[in-house]
């Protein structure tokens, strides 16, 4: 039987979130991406493809 050739994508999507205290939501997105590049846990390559999906004001602190 003759092999065909076939063309094989993989996509992975992970999430990663911080709580942080900011006086804006800019503000926000600086200080949680200052702390995701701080993150020893979390690849360069992933550190470079990340991007802000979500960023949304919480009624209290956290856990709390």
């Amino acid at each position: 039987m003759k092999k065909k050739f076939y063309d094989v994508e993989f996509v992975a999507t992970t999430y990663r979130t911080y709580e942080v205290e900011a006086s804006s939501q800019e503000e926000a997105e600086e200080i949680a991406l200052a702390e995701l590049d701080e993150d020893w846990e979390v690849s360069k390559a992933w550190k470079q493809d990340a991007e802000v999906s979500h960023v949304e004001e919480l009624k209290s602190e956290p856990n709390g």
